[in-house]
C-alpha cells in the first residue's frame, strides 16, 4: 500500500510507494502527438496536476513507428513511473522500450488516448485528467504478466490468420481520418480469405490445428466486446482460442457469439490457456504470414510465444 513521504518543496507532500526522502518522484509520459488537440490538452492537465503535487514530469513526444521503444531502451535517468499516452500499438512499445529493467523497479500507466485503448477498457481507466493524476500519483497497482513473441512483447493480444489479415491490411490514412471504421472495411474485405489456410500449433506441448488463432490475456476484444470469459489479466497464462471452419461462413457463425460474450461457446471454438505457444504456416509459405500483437503487425511466422514469469506492475484507480 502507497505511504506518504516528503518529498522535495518545502509543502509537498507525495503519496507513492516510489518516493523517496532524497528525491521527488519521477515520472515520465510518453505520447503520440498524432492523437489530436484534445489528447495534448488531457496531457497538459494531467502534467499540471503532477507538478502542483510536488512530482518531476518529463515529457517524449513520438516522432515515428517505433521511437518510444528506441527512446526508452536508451533512457538512463530514473524512472518511478513510464505513463504511455496513446493507443494499445503506443502502450506495446512502451513495455518493449522497458523490457530490459526489472519490471519490479518501475510501474506503468495508461493514459488512454488513441483509436483503440482495450486495456484501459478492461481496466476500467477513463480519460479524466484529474483521476488519471490520482492514479499516477496513488492508484492501486495490479499485476499483468506480459507474453513475448519471438521476443517482443505483448501485453493484451496476439493473433494469426484472419486477425492479423485484417490489422496488417487496414489502410492507415483511413484509419486516420475514420478511426476504428478502417478495421471494419479491411475486416469485411478479408473475410473471403477465410479457411484458404491451415495453422499447425504446439499448446503446451498438446497439438492442435486450426484455421484462424487467437491469443489474449484479457477478456475484451475491440472496445468493451467479451471475446473470453477465462482470460485473466492477472494470470501467467495467455487465452488461446482456436478458430476451425473451411469458409467464411463459419467465421460469420463464431462471430455471431462475440456482442454476446459467448465466442468460446460457439460451434468451432476451441479455447485453452496456455503458458506457451508455437505455430506454424501447413504448407508453403509464398509470402511473409504476419502475426498481429496489440493491434500491429509486429511479426511473422513461425510463432513461439512465451509468458513471461515476472508480471508488470500497473497502475489502475
Amino acid at each position: 500500500m502507497a505511504t506518504a513521504l516528503a518529498c522535495c518543496g518545502a509543502n509537498s507532500v507525495i503519496i507513492s510507494a516510489f518516493s523517496r526522502q532524497d528525491r521527488c518522484m519521477q515520472v515520465l509520459i510518453i505520447f503520440n502527438p498524432a492523437a489530436g488537440t484534445a489528447s495534448q490538452q488531457l496531457i497538459d492537465a494531467i502534467e499540471q496536476r503532477l507538478q502542483q503535487a510536488g512530482v518531476t514530469v518529463q515529457r517524449y513526444a513520438t516522432r515515428h513507428a517505433g521511437d518510444a521503444m528506441d527512446y526508452l531502451a536508451a533512457y538512463e535517468g530514473e524512472l518511478d513511473v513510464v505513463a504511455a499516452a496513446g493507443g494499445d500499438g503506443t502502450l506495446n512499445e512502451v513495455v518493449n522500450g522497458m523490457r530490459q529493467r526489472d519490471n519490479q523497479s518501475w510501474r506503468l500507466a495508461i493514459i488512454p488516448t488513441g483509436t483503440t485503448n482495450v486495456l484501459a477498457t478492461e481496466l476500467g481507466i477513463r480519460r479524466r485528467a484529474g483521476a488519471l493524476a490520482q492514479m499516477i500519483l496513488n492508484g492501486r497497482e495490479q499485476a499483468l504478466y506480459p507474453g513475448r513473441i519471438n521476443g517482443r512483447r505483448f501485453l493484451l493480444m496476439a493473433g494469426v490468420g484472419y486477425d492479423a489479415w485484417v490489422v496488417d491490411k487496414v489502410d492507415l490514412a483511413l484509419k486516420k481520418k475514420a478511426g476504428k471504421l478502417a478495421y471494419v472495411k479491411s475486416m469485411l474485405q478479408q473475410l473471403r480469405h477465410f479457411g484458404r489456410k491451415q495453422y499447425r500449433l504446439q499448446v503446451d506441448g498438446v497439438p492442435y490445428s486450426a484455421s484462424s488463432v487467437v491469443m489474449t490475456n484479457g477478456r475484451c476484444y475491440g472496445g468493451s466486446f467479451i471475446i473470453s470469459r477465462q482470460a485473466d489479466l492477472r494470470a501467467p497464462t495467455t487465452q488461446v482460442l482456436m478458430m476451425n471452419g473451411g469458409s467464411p461462413w463459419a467465421l460469420l457463425l463464431s462471430l455471431l457469439g462475440l456482442p454476446l460474450g459467448l465466442m468460446e461457446k460457439m460451434p468451432g471454438i476451441v479455447s485453452v490457456p496456455a503458458r506457451r505457444v508455437d505455430i506454424e504456416l501447413v504448407g508453403e509459405q509464398a509470402e511473409p504470414e504476419p502475426v498481429q500483437a496489440d493491434g500491429d503487425s509486429l511479426a511473422q511466422l513461425p510463432l513461439q510465444l512465451v509468458m513471461e514469469e515476472q508480471p508488470l506492475r500497473v497502475l489502475v484507480p
